[in-house]
């Protein structure tokens, strides 16, 4: 019986949860929901042919591919809304689009409500005291809502890191390209060409500058909106570079190239200092792991026949 209840009490928050995730869907932005609805009319008119069935299943795709930040993310790069909270932190850890803000504050309440819900289930089934079942509950519903935040930051951080380390190389190659004669989008176009695979973190943050610089974002704001979309300390130091050489009239080639052989001497700096860190790190590893188990294999045999001894003399 309390497992039946329990299960329902589950199923009624999925439900509310999915209700109000299409309810959230229904009050987006004007402008995304015009270019969503421009989209879906001409699709909808290259399917005129199709049988009803077919239709419907377009739709459903389209709804989702839509949610999942396809087409609905160049409509919010021309809204020219500032990114803050959940959605800075999720287009920093990668991930645009209104379907995944909305799919991670869904996530973030049913989270909380499953393991609540899990931990009291396997409270009532051991038959643990009622004070250690709530407990047990409580502590699982604010684990649960912590959760998503530990992954969505983890994920920042890694995406950091990388950006981080290929944006060096970046720039060598930004240098080469504006060298060359090419301008600053179609050095931005070079750079995500060649680093789809070695780095397709720092590739896709160049495709997205270019793509609302095509768009008619001013280069400004769109250097901005990198820096801040990124959280990189050394995107933001490239972006102020780039805006004050725009400012004031100098050469980009040659600030590119001093600026990108300062963030070399960073990198390796970076570099050698987790090289130092390393001997402190590996203290903990060793006095609580490696030096237990060589006491016991050196010493051990000294102890037992030293036991050995003393008790005969004991008697």
């Amino acid at each position: 019986m309390v497992l039946l209840i329990t299960v329902t009490i589950f199923l009624a928050t999925v439900l509310a949860a999915l209700a109000l995730y299409w309810w959230l869907e229904e009050r987006r932005e004007a402008l995304p929901r015009r270019f969503e609805e421009l989209v879906g009319s001409s699709k909808e008119d290259r399917g005129a042919n199709l049988s009803t069935a077919e239709k419907w299943i377009g739709k459903l795709r389209m709804r989702f591919a839509t949610t999942l930040g396809g087409e609905t993310e160049l409509a919010e790069m021309l809204s020219g809304k500032e990114l803050t909270g959940s959605r800075l932190l999720l287009a920093q850890a990668g991930y645009r689009g209104v379907g995944f803000y909305t799919a991670f504050l869904i996530v973030r309440w049913i989270a909380p409500v499953a393991l609540a819900v899990l931990a009291f289930v396997f409270g009532k089934i051991s038959g643990s005291p009622p004070r250690s079942i709530f407990i047990t509950t409580v502590s699982a519903g604010i684990l649960g809502f912590i959760i998503p935040d530990i992954f969505l930051r983890m994920r920042i951080r890694k995406r950091v890191e990388e950006i981080t380390d290929a944006l060096p190389d970046g720039l060598d190659l930004l240098v080469v390209c504006v060298e060359a004669g090419l301008g600053l989008n179609a050095a931005f176009i070079k750079i995500t060409e060649e680093f789809r695979l070695s780095s397709p973190a720092l590739g896709e943050e160049f495709d997205v500058v270019n793509r609302e610089m095509v768009a008619g974002k001013p280069r400004q704001e769109a250097l901005r909106s990198l820096a801040d979309r990124t959280g990189v300390e050394d995107v933001k130091s490239l972006v102020a570079m780039l805006v004050q050489t725009e400012k004031l009239g100098t050469s980009l080639a040659q600030s590119l190239r001093v600026h990108s052989d300062s963030l070399r001497v960073r990198r390796r700096q970076r570099a050698e200092e987790a090289a130092a860190k390393t001997t402190i790190k590996l203290i903990f590893p060793l006095v609580f792991l490696l030096f237990p188990a060589l006491f016991i294999v050196l010493l051990g045999p000294a102890f037992i026949q030293i036991f050995h001894a003393i008790i005969p003399a004991g008697k």
